[in-house]
């Protein structure tokens, strides 16, 4: 409880600030005294949407798609300091875990030509994602990738993929168009400059893309402070990969 509390402190609302008040009732009436908001015993905060009805990001709407975060790949994106892009994919990853949500990851011509695969400190974080080798450099064009995608039975796709204007934007416009809500986290994707980043999220949020960052997904899973089950594992994630502190020291 205390460490709830200090996530409802000074830093919560960059924490929360792209996460909606809930369209939804809560059981019970919570009001308002001298400032002091009063709760009954076991509050668990507001329910959760419906899948099918939250505009938002949920733990039972999303699935995470990351794309040739691959070793010799990795090597050309210059955009973004590796280490920054790295902390940022490792947050993301670890968020997607947390929240249970479908993890799709994909390289590229590793069965084919003995490419590097997947970034094994990256794969190792979500050991039950599905793995996809393919061809393709657009993965929407490889069947066993789209039925991957089609299988996690979730509409809004949490997308990312090194480079932005190639690996990343093909699929992620393909998605978009084929009725995808695609949500892309800016801060843990990059390309070979900044020109080719931008131009490759200009031609996505032209299809509809949304772009995000990584702080903006675990914030919309969690959505509401109350929610004891999963609060602390979040606010570990924030401490570390966000603010760069010591999780087992809290707020110091």
């Amino acid at each position: 409880m205390k460490l709830q509390h200090r996530l409802i402190g000074a830093f919560a609302a960059a924490f929360f600030a792209a996460a909606p008040a809930h369209a939804e009732a809560t059981p019970t009436e919570i009001k308002t005294v001298n400032g002091v908001a009063q709760y009954p015993d076991d509050y668990q905060g507001t329910p959760h949407r419906a899948a099918d009805e939250d505009p938002f990001l949920s733990p039972s709407n999303s699935a995470l798609i990351l794309i040739d975060y691959q070793p010799h790949i990795l090597m050309g994106v210059r955009n973004i300091d590796h280490a920054d892009l790295m902390n940022n994919t490792t947050a993301l990853i670890k968020s997607a875990v947390h929240f249970d949500i479908p993890i799709i990851f994909s390289h590229v011509g590793v069965g084919l030509n003995g490419s590097q695969p997947f970034i094994e400190e990256l794969r190792a974080l979500a050991p039950n994602a599905v793995i996809i080798d393919r061809t393709n450099v657009n993965a929407w064009e490889e069947k066993e990738f789209v039925d991957a995608v089609k299988a996690t039975g979730r509409n809004k796709l949490i997308m990312g993929g090194l480079w932005t204007d190639v690996c990343l934007a093909y699929p992620a416009i393909e998605a978009a168009n084929a009725g995808f809500d695609v949500y892309v986290p800016e801060d843990v994707i990059g390309s070979i400059t900044q020109l080719s980043h931008e131009n490759g999220m200009k031609r996505m949020i032209a299809a509809g893309v949304q772009p995000v960052t990584w702080n903006v997904v675990l914030a919309e899973l969690q959505r509401d402070h109350a929610r004891a089950g999963t609060v602390e594992e979040t606010t570990r994630i924030f401490l570390e990969y966000l603010f760069k502190m010591d999780p087992d020291q809290g707020w110091q």
